[in-house]
């Protein structure tokens, strides 16, 4: 800068500079999940199911029972739980036994098994599509499809995936651990961890009390596999999922909140109908209620039909 003779020096100029937080390849933040979508019963065979979707990680869950089961299988003192991992295409690999194992053992401590003894549980897993966070999906969808088939546990069980990149020498900065990660970046990823909890109370949404920093969570079942993983990182790992599992429970007490919507409204409309055919009845007798009802919708001016 050029200054003329006598003339005071102005101050110096501060600049700040914002630099972008990191992103991760399809845009989010380290800590963001992808959309998550749930739809209650699309099976009408089974006591419950639920469809969970995020982004393009989509997973069926069935649940058949409690129901007797074969003398063999069943346990004098407890729910004899059965678990069915179906891959979404080819035939069941190692990796399919073993997420059917974990999913078994981690149901065995969310549900009170103790008040279904000799009977026993069938949980069918149906993987529609891969993209990431599989094993997570499949216990948000089995939990909501146990709720489904009003099934007693102990809380609800929550789960998300998280991975930690690796570091590639010239990056300017460390992404850190990733929430909900894609299918690449668990490949790309130097860990990979799974960590589901059960949640328990608060006003839908709201945090729950144990998931609250100042309080243990309950952890029901943790997985971690990679290259290099230190102490640190698990724990920033398992900080990173908890918080990740908190928004899953959010977002599934206020789907639960709309199922209980959806029933109340069916509630209201089947004691409309029946209603209307006590009406029906008594104006016309059986056969002319029979006759009246035999329209798809009703007769007119009731909204009685379906």
């Amino acid at each position: 800068a050029i200054h003329r003779r006598g003339a005071s020096k102005a101050p110096p100029r501060t600049y700040v500079v914002m630099t972008a937080a990191p992103v991760r390849a399809d845009g989010r933040k380290p800590a963001m999940m992808r959309q998550m979508k749930t739809e209650r019963n699309p099976l009408q065979r089974a006591e419950g199911s639920a469809r969970w979707e995020q982004d393009r990680s989509v997973v069926l869950a069935a649940v058949y029972g409690p129901t007797q089961v074969q003398a063999r299988k069943e346990d004098v003192d407890k729910l004899a739980i059965e678990v069915c991992w179906r891959p979404a295409f080819g035939l069941q690999t190692p990796a399919d036994v073993d997420a059917e194992r974990t999913l078994r053992r981690t149901l065995e401590q969310i549900v009170l098994t103790a008040k279904y003894p000799r009977l026993g549980l069938r949980v069918v897993v149906q993987v529609i599509s891969a993209d990431g966070a599989v094993e997570a999906c499949a216990m948000n969808a089995t939990c909501h499809a146990l709720m489904d088939a009003g099934v007693e546990m102990f809380g609800t069980l929550v789960a998300a995936t998280v991975a930690i990149p690796k570091i590639i020498a010239g990056d300017a900065e460390e992404l850190g651990p990733c929430a909900d990660p894609t299918e690449d970046e668990e490949r790309d990823a130097a860990a990979v961890g799974t960590f589901a909890y059960c949640f328990r109370g608060g006003k839908p949404g709201e945090v729950p009390a144990n998931a609250t920093p100042e309080r243990e969570c309950d952890v029901v079942h943790c997985s971690a596999r990679g290259e290099q993983m230190s102490e640190d990182d698990f724990l920033r790992m398992a900080t990173l999922a908890r918080d990740a599992c908190v928004e899953v429970y959010v977002f599934m007490r206020a789907a639960v909140c709309e199922w209980e919507e959806d029933v109340e409204r069916e509630q209201a409309r089947l004691e409309e109908r029946c209603k209307a055919v006590a009406a029906a009845v008594k104006e016309h007798g059986v056969d002319g209620a029979v006759e009246i009802f035999r329209l798809p919708y009703g007769p007119k001016g009731t909204g009685a039909g379906g």
